[in-house]
């Protein structure tokens, strides 16, 4: 006759829910910029820009926060669709061109969480948004690093398709850029329940 294990099946549900909040890790619409000035110099610029591929788009946001060795923002310059706000930046799409230029000191590392919202556009034909990252010389034109034609030593494509969105990465010179996932809330609970259930588990196990 056959007896469930159901010691072995809760370790497996509490697996699969672990592993299920690793998964929306993959998903997750915040994402962590840091960024390595060491090689660039002196000063110069950071830019950032969200612009859409093309007009009209449906709108999408970029916002930065949690900014770490951005130096005086006093002088920032903004352009288009980009307003400061409480801690940080909030750049819209609805222009062509949305950038961020700041002065900055070179030799340490800049960071910030950016994060992607706006209006759903189901269509097969969705026109993403690019937020990108450049460095530029004390002249303001000499672009630093290993760069793109565009000079953005990375970028994030925000499709606002149905549902959460998508994101694409490009990273053109990762001695200078990284970007990691930054979970959702949710996604940290469910993180932690799994593992609580792992080992409630595994202390039931040593028990027995």
């Amino acid at each position: 006759m056959f007896k469930p294990n159901f010691s072995l099946t809760l370790r497996h549900a509490a697996l699969a829910l672990a592993l299920s909040g690793l998964a929306g890790l993959a998903t997750a619409q915040t994402m962590h910029v840091e960024l390595n000035t060491a090689s660039l110099g002196s000063s110069g610029f950071l830019d950032l820009q969200f612009n859409p591929a093309n007009t009209p788009a449906a709108f999408a946001s970029a916002t930065i926060s949690h900014l770490s060795g951005f130096g005086d923002l006093s002088g920032v310059g903004l352009t288009g669709d980009v307003q400061q706000s409480a801690g940080g930046f909030a750049f819209g799409n609805t222009t062509d061109y949305n950038d961020l230029f700041q002065a900055l000191s070179f030799g340490g590392k800049v960071s910030f969480d950016v994060t992607f919202g706006g209006l759903a556009d189901p269509s097969p034909a969705a026109i993403p948004s690019k937020f990108a990252v450049s460095f530029y010389g004390a002249d303001g034109m000499t672009v630093l690093g290993n760069a793109e034609p565009d000079g953005s030593l990375m970028s994030l494509s925000w499709q606002p398709t149905a549902g959460a969105g998508a994101l694409s990465l490009a990273i053109t010179d990762q001695t200078i850029a990284n970007v990691s996932a930054v979970p959702e809330p949710s996604a940290w609970a469910m993180l932690g329940a799994g593992l609580a259930l792992v080992g409630y588990a595994r202390r039931r196990k040593l028990a027995a």
